[in-house]
């Protein structure tokens, strides 16, 4: 089968781009990704994900219509890739034409995606998976900032924020107000979620409450989409153009996206524990525990596989990124839960200092120390509270007061 068009996947390390493989894609949307020779050969070869890894250098993941799993986490969500697909006159679900038009200057991590000639012989795997179409879901049964929410990838420096120059890429991402009814204030409580985060000890992006129509370059999109945007700093960017390799859950584990529900059904939170602890060390455990109490007390349903990831700062070996997407989703869907299954349950109310113990049971941080680091991160949310108090209004505070009070895991 001829090729139509190859990409070429390259990974930044110290600041050089190296090639990685190859994406091929063909005329009848038969796409997949073989490596390049010279990556198995490098020295200090930086990491491009752990599921290569696993299967190897003659691995081809391969897919129709859209592209192999890992690239495909790579891809914006909802109505951002929407918007880029209507630009790029393609329908959204083909995959390989929207990174082809995305790849170049700003994807996640430090990857890229460039035109490239590739040796003819290229031939496709005999295999491919099939990506199924989604099943129609309604939006409205699952909060998820990933798949609703509008956001940018912007510039900032001392003079401010605006759109990143032609192949220069965005070190903050800038996120729209929700314009859907019952969703008013998301961004003024994803910053007070942050803020508690980081007063109770969580490692959190700096983030603060900017109008859209004082960013330039973005007054149109302002227009559409009036209130306040939340500006989160890109953990994954460093000084000047320098790229922090890093991988969400969902693409550890191969997580299919073509299902919404995928991203929270296929795990839990001991997997993620178990995970993070095989790539981060026992110790970012304790960061898992932290965080899950965190979501808990808040009320944060958004925390599923692909609001997880590790970063690899010297291009090698991963640690536990900061938290992301920390929103109390109980303020917009009052019956919301957990997202992933913690202890058997999904349901807030049901979670004690027990409901922890498969985590420690599984992992080499131990019961004990698990029920120790449980109570030691809840004391420290408490301690930090009134930090929330500071950026929601007041019938929104004291709503999410009430109810962490209620909590089973304040009663023990």
């Amino acid at each position: 089968m001829d090729v139509d068009t190859t990409l070429l996947i390259q990974i930044q390390t110290r600041g050089i781009w190296v090639d990685a493989g190859y994406l091929h894609g063909t005329r009848d949307q038969k796409n997949w990704f073989e490596f390049s020779e010279s990556y198995w050969t490098m020295r200090d070869r930086p990491v491009l994900g752990q599921i290569f890894e696993e299967r190897g250098r003659f691995w081809q993941p391969s897919a129709r219509v859209a592209i192999p799993h890992w690239f495909s986490h790579l891809l914006p969500e909802g109505r951002l890739r929407q918007a880029v697909a209507d630009a790029a006159h393609v329908n959204s679900r083909r995959e390989f034409e929207l990174l082809r038009r995305l790849g170049a200057t700003d994807l996640p991590g430090a990857v890229r995606a460039i035109p490239a000639i590739t040796p003819s012989a290229a031939s496709s795997p005999d295999l491919a998976t099939v990506e199924e179409p989604a099943e129609h879901e309604d939006p409205l049964l699952k909060f998820s900032l990933a798949g609703v929410q509008l956001k940018f990838s912007v510039y900032g420096d001392d003079r401010g924020l605006t759109v990143p120059a032609h192949g220069q890429a965005g070190n903050v991402i800038l996120k729209f107000p929700d314009g859907r009814p019952g969703f008013t204030g998301v961004p003024e409580a994803e910053l007070a979620s942050l803020e508690l985060a980081r007063a109770a000890g969580i490692d959190a992006p700096k983030a603060f409450l900017i109008r859209p129509s004082e960013v330039p370059g973005l007054e149109d999109w302002a227009r559409r989409t009036p209130g306040a945007a939340l500006a989160v700093s890109r953990f994954d960017r460093g000084p000047g153009d320098l790229r922090i390799h890093m991988e969400e859950i969902a693409q550890v584990m191969d997580i299919p996206t073509a299902r919404e529900s995928a991203k929270y059904r296929r795990a839990n939170f001991e997997t993620i524990a178990v995970l993070v602890e095989a790539l981060a060390g026992s110790d970012a455990v304790g960061k898992v525990i932290d965080r899950i109490v965190l979501n808990v007390l808040l009320g944060n349903g958004d925390a599923h596989l692909k609001n997880w990831a590790v970063l690899y700062p010297d291009g090698r070996l991963p640690i536990l990124s900061p938290v992301y997407d920390v929103v109390p989703t109980v303020l917009f869907m009052e019956n919301d839960d957990l997202g992933l299954r913690l202890g058997g349950t999904k349901k807030f109310a049901d979670v004690t200092v027990a409901t922890f113990e498969g985590i420690g049971s599984r992992t080499q941080f131990g019961v004990p120390e698990t029920h120790r680091r449980v109570h030691d991160a809840i004391e420290k949310v408490l301690n930090a509270w009134p930090v929330l108090g500071e950026h929601l209004a007041a019938d929104a505070y004291q709503r999410l007061t009430e109810r962490r009070d209620a909590l089973s895991l304040l009663r023990e």
